[in-house]
């Protein structure tokens, strides 16, 4: 059983478009594609300036997002899905993109494999993956391509990767991966982070149990804070 809802909503040639998504069901591919700037992609009850989260279930999806302009707006706090391929791209400057992967344990966000390009400024970006699970093999990369970016993302994951390539300055990197299972690099956490730019401010924790924890840092920065902190239950430390 397959429910898909879009709406396109086009309020005028200078107004906002809104789409909002509730699909349910397995092998749903979606592809969503908004050109200019103050658009919307939320949830069935979508209000401009108040939306609320797009919603998402099944196995087997596929996911496409491409907003391209300035001060867009992808909101999600819902999508629960095993097998799920997504492609983000984000083109512009003043965007927010929002995303809570599997939060009620219906499923694991296990196999999930998330491609993010981010080109522009001041974009601001949160992310959540299995906020009570472990996103078993989990494949992670990001592109961000521009200055005065945030990123807050929280994983918890195990027999994955996260890959994250930035080139700007300014950036704000906030990242915290936990896990529980994983013995080898081969099945583990593994964030791999290469920094170009300057001025930028990366804190990373790594807090996974009975698992090891795997970082590769390579950077060309000057005037950055880096801060990187391993735990896997030991003493409570920060930088």
């Amino acid at each position: 059983m397959k429910k898909l809802l879009l709406t396109f909503l086009s309020l005028s040639a200078v107004a906002d478009n809104e789409i909002y998504v509730d699909q349910s069901g397995s092998n749903a591919t979606i592809n969503l594609e908004q050109l200019g700037s103050s658009n919307l992609i939320g949830g069935t009850s979508a209000v401009s300036n108040t939306m609320t989260a797009l919603s998402l279930d099944g196995l087997n999806m596929t996911l496409e997002i491409n907003q391209i302009g300035s001060n867009n707006i992808f909101r999600s706090d819902g999508i629960n899905s095993d097998y799920i391929n997504g492609l983000f791209d984000f083109q512009g400057d003043g965007n927010t993109f929002d995303i809570l992967l599997n939060s009620n344990d219906v499923y694991a966000a296990d196999y999930a494999d998330l491609d993010i390009e981010v080109t522009g400024g001041l974009n601001t970006f949160d992310i959540e993956i299995a906020e009570a699970n472990n996103a078993s093999y989990l494949d992670l990369d990001w592109i961000i391509d521009g200055d005065s970016n945030t990123l807050n993302f929280d994983i918890d994951y195990e027999n994955a990767t996260n890959i994250l390539d930035i080139f700007g300055d300014s950036n704000t990197i906030n990242f915290a991966g936990s896990g529980y299972a994983g013995t080898t690099s081969s099945d583990s956490g593994y964030f791999n982070l290469d920094l170009d730019g300057s001025s930028n401010t990366i804190d990373i924790t790594q807090s996974s149990t009975l698992a090891k924890d795997w970082l590769s840092l390579t950077t060309n920065a000057s005037n950055s804070t880096i801060c990187i902190v391993q735990n896997d239950g030991g003493t409570t430390t920060s930088c």
